[in-house]
């Protein structure tokens, strides 16, 4: 069979089915012009015949370059099969990225409407006895503010979160003195450079790598003023419908005059390691804090979200340990409790 070059291809393919006036169609005239019927039969067929052959090899040229540049997009482990979670995320986070009217999810977005902890929640800071019901919600959202600063796949990205306890129960509606007072709302700007990976290394994935300033306060003064700042190197990795990401910091000294917090990498530690899979339609997660010292110290915090209607998810949290908050950074809480998320880590 005659072999012909991809330009020789789509000129050809083009001219037998889109053309009226080329040599295609005057071969059917030709056709049309032959007397006997058998002849004139086997003319038609001919012509169709090649049409197809034409069509054939098109569709395969077509195909395998699509392949071969899909395949280029997809980390090693991923080509030939479904993409990985992560990178299902990254995928649909591009598509949004020049949209101005969506926002870009960073951590879950969610609201405890009902939580409860035996804890101990009593402060001298506070004003008012706080309950041990409440509401726990998560506002968490990023953009890239410089995108390809340094070449393709790289940004500059920032991202705010925003963490918030509500006395919700605690008023004159449900019996109490007190009028439904924010117990603790902690602010977490950070700016970073994000770097966008194709690394496989023992069996994983690594897709992202991100070099960040954090800042986290809680917006108060006096006694009940928390803050502290740190550097942070998070790495994201994944395999198929699993994936986390691990990621350590530094803590940027303060002089004792202003430090609210001096011990506080004794409670938090110096990195977190969250994980986090995707099995049918629920996302199971967690997220894990260790101060790897002989006094140890840390927490544990168990995520599960479900869907509940086409446009949000049920969700239920599981928490105990040190730095929930950061009025309570020193402090081990345990709590569980139920709600409903715009999205989770996946």
């Amino acid at each position: 069979m005659t072999r012909y070059s991809k330009t020789q291809f789509n000129w050809l393919f083009s001219a037998l089915l889109f053309s009226s006036s080329t040599t295609y169609a005057i071969d059917f005239k030709e056709c049309g012009n032959i007397k006997a019927d058998s002849s004139r039969l086997a003319c038609y067929d001919a012509l169709v015949h090649q049409k197809q052959i034409l069509r054939t090899e098109h569709e395969t040229i077509v195909s395998k370059e699509n392949i071969t540049t899909s395949s280029h997009d997809k980390p090693s482990s991923q080509r030939g099969s479904e993409p990985g979670v992560l990178t299902q995320r990254i995928h649909d986070e591009r598509a949004a990225q020049n949209n101005p009217f969506l926002i870009k999810a960073y951590k879950p977005n969610y609201i405890l409407v009902a939580t409860y902890t035996p804890s101990n929640l009593d402060n001298s800071v506070y004003g008012f006895n706080p309950q041990h019901a409440e509401a726990k919600y998560q506002l968490s959202f990023q953009f890239n503010w410089w995108d390809q600063p340094f070449g393709k796949n790289t940004a500059f990205y920032f991202g705010y979160t925003q963490l918030s306890f509500w006395q919700m129960y605690n008023s004159n509606l449900f019996g109490s003195s007190a009028s439904a007072p924010f117990r603790e709302t902690d602010y977490e700007p950070e700016i970073g450079l994000d770097l966008t990976t194709n690394t496989h290394f023992a069996g994983l994935d690594f897709r992202k790598v991100r070099a960040s300033f954090i800042h986290q306060s809680n917006g108060q003064g006096g006694l009940r003023s928390r803050s502290w700042n740190r550097l942070a190197l998070q790495t994201g990795f994944e395999r198929g419908n699993f994936a986390g990401a691990i990621r350590g910091w530094y803590r940027i000294p303060e002089s004792r005059a202003t430090d609210d917090n001096p011990d506080i990498t004794d409670y938090l530690g110096y990195g977190d390691l969250t994980l986090a899979y995707k099995f049918g339609t629920g996302t199971l997660s967690t997220t894990i804090r260790n101060n790897l010292k002989s006094n140890n110290r840390g927490s544990i915090e168990l995520d599960y979200s479900f869907p509940f209607n086409k446009h949000i998810q049920g969700y239920v949290q599981y928490y105990t340990g040190y730095g929930e908050s950061l009025i309570d950074y020193n402090r081990s809480i345990n709590r569980i409790g139920i709600g409903f998320a715009l999205t989770n880590w996946l």
